[in-house]
């Protein structure tokens, strides 16, 4: 691992611009990441599995954005490296682990994501 992504906060100054200050749609934005990226992840191991470059690239490619709503840019770059690696057909060995990484980081991110949830909620009142 080049970069150190376990301890990188989120940082939710893009999702606050886009959405505003409305802590119910910024927990609905958490709340559909946390329930879709399980199954890009699976569509995305899934294609490596096969040895299918064209499929993981363009998983890696749809996963890519939704980094960004929950302010992890650095994580966003990342990927980024996986669909590159897949499109131009270069250092393939490398993405089985670049994959296993991946999940491991969204382990990590579903905390964080969990974590802000609380604060929204604590910040506008929610509880």
């Amino acid at each position: 691992m080049e970069k150190n992504y376990d301890n990188h906060p989120l940082d939710l100054s893009y999702l606050i611009e886009m959405v505003g200050h409305d802590p119910e749609f910024m927990i609905e934005i958490f709340e559909t990441f946390s329930e879709q990226t399980p199954f890009y992840l699976a569509e995305l191991e899934d294609a490596v599995h096969q040895q299918n470059w064209k499929k993981v690239a363009d998983c890696a490619h749809k996963i890519k954005p939704t980094f960004t709503y929950v302010g992890r840019t650095d994580v966003r770059e990342f990927v980024h490296t996986i669909e590159r690696s897949a499109r131009e057909l270069v250092e393939l060995d490398k993405l089985p682990d670049l994959v296993k990484e991946l999940h491991a980081l969204l382990e990590k991110i579903y905390i964080q994501i969990e974590h802000s949830k609380i604060d929204v909620r604590k910040k506008y009142n929610m509880l």
